[in-house]
């Protein structure tokens, strides 16, 4: 055997090494362990994804048109991560309601968050979170404006069309920003894409859309002239009370 193909062949088996320890690593230490170390040792992943909105400045800008414009009695978010986008929507001073699945970045947010009074963390799976806020603590705001950023979509198991029925069959005046959406008249903005029937398009919120009768607006500002990651994403709001409102402002279109 060559020189060359030895040291293949050890990086090869190096690789290996370092794949098995991970594994044996996520095994051995809790994930609530592995979130609360994240945030003590590593303060940049409190940054993750370029910054809030995925470090998108004009859409940064379109969220806070949203909240001036609507006047939330309370913002909630599903899918928390890191709380990246989380820290900006508590910047409002608004009771924030924020969902996470995975164990250990709920743990991490839990500890970004302890003295934030506003932000409100919640532990599992979407769906269940956003049920538990329309019969609980916020089943006296169904007739008050409640603004949502949804971005739990993250994998097979996409919860976005049912956590559109729930929101909007308990909150009728909701107005609810979708990350990581398909921008049908710009193709650079990109979008998520699970396979058949689970890719963030107009065709999948079709029924919703429908059901509800929701008015569509996606981002005005060219993709070209965006910063950050570049995600798309649409705004939906019941075309009855909130239709008009939508329609005044400029850095949305149909």
């Amino acid at each position: 055997m060559s020189a060359v193909h030895v040291f293949e062949k050890a990086l090869s088996v190096a690789d290996q090494v370092r794949r098995a320890a991970r594994v044996v690593g996520r095994r051995i230490v809790p994930p609530e362990v592995v979130g609360a170390a994240e945030f003590v040792l590593a303060p940049k992943l409190k940054d993750a994804w370029g910054g809030p909105f995925n470090g998108q400045r004009y859409r940064q800008e379109v969220f806070s048109e949203l909240a001036r414009l609507f006047a939330p009695v309370a913002i909630v978010e599903t899918g928390t991560f890191r709380g990246t986008t989380t820290d900006y929507i508590a910047r409002t001073g608004v009771p924030v309601y924020t969902v996470e699945y995975n164990r250990r970045f709920y743990v991490y947010s839990k500890a970004r968050f302890w003295r934030r009074r506003n932000v409100n963390l919640l532990q599992g799976d979407s769906r269940t979170n956003l049920t538990k806020l329309a019969d609980g603590v916020l089943s006296g705001a169904k007739n008050d404006n409640v603004l949502f950023y949804l971005d739990a979509h993250w994998g097979a198991d996409l919860p976005l069309a049912r956590e559109l029925d729930i929101v909007f069959g308990g909150w009728p005046r909701a107005v609810v920003m979708i990350d990581d959406f398909q921008v049908p008249h710009d193709s650079g903005y990109t979008y998520d894409d699970y396979g058949q029937g689970k890719a963030l398009t107009p065709d999948y919120i079709a029924p919703a859309v429908a059901k509800h009768d929701l008015v569509i607006y996606y981002p005005a500002t060219p993709a070209a002239e965006e910063t950050g990651k570049r995600r798309g994403s649409v705004i939906l709001a019941k075309r009855d009370p909130h239709g008009s409102a939508l329609a005044s402002m400029s850095l949305l279109r149909t």
